[in-house]
C-alpha cells in the first residue's frame, strides 16, 4: 500500500494536533507519511519558548504560556502524549502535572489612552 504523503507547515499547537490525530492509531501510521515543515528549529509556534543558560534559564522567547482549563482537547492529547513518553518518576517534568501550576487568578490589560487598565 503506498502512503499518502501529508506536508504540514508550521509546528505550531494546531499542525502538531494534527499529526498527533493523524497518526493516533498503527492503522493511521501505516497510511500516512507525514512531514513537518518549520521555519527554524524550535517546534510551538506562538506557544514556544527556550531557556538561556547563560541567565539562570531564564524563559525566552515569545508566546502565551496559560492554559486555561477549557481546552479540553489540548489537556487530553498532552497526557496521551506523557502516557506515550512513558518518562520514568522524578525525570524532569515525568507526568503532565509537572509541567502545569494550577492558579485561579488571572490578569488582563489594555492600553487605553496613554495608559494601562
Amino acid at each position: 500500500m503506498t502512503k499518502t504523503r501529508v506536508a504540514v507547515l508550521g509546528g505550531g499547537a494546531g499542525s502538531l494536533s494534527a499529526v498527533w490525530a493523524l497518526t493516533a492509531t498503527p492503522e493511521l501510521r501505516a497510511r500516512y507519511d507525514i512531514t513537518v515543515w518549520q521555519m527554524g528549529w524550535r517546534l510551538g509556534g506562538k506557544g514556544a519558548s527556550g531557556r538561556n543558560a547563560r541567565y539562570a534559564d531564564r524563559i525566552e522567547e515569545h508566546g502565551l504560556h496559560l492554559w486555561p482549563g477549557f481546552y479540553d482537547n489540548a489537556f487530553s492529547i498532552l497526557r496521551d502524549c506523557y502516557d506515550a513518553l512513558g518518562r520514568p518518576p522524578g525525570a524532569p517534568l515525568a507526568r503532565l502535572e509537572d509541567a502545569f501550576e494550577p492558579s485561579s487568578f488571572i490578569t488582563c490589560q489594555e492600553y487605553v489612552d496613554g495608559g494601562w487598565l
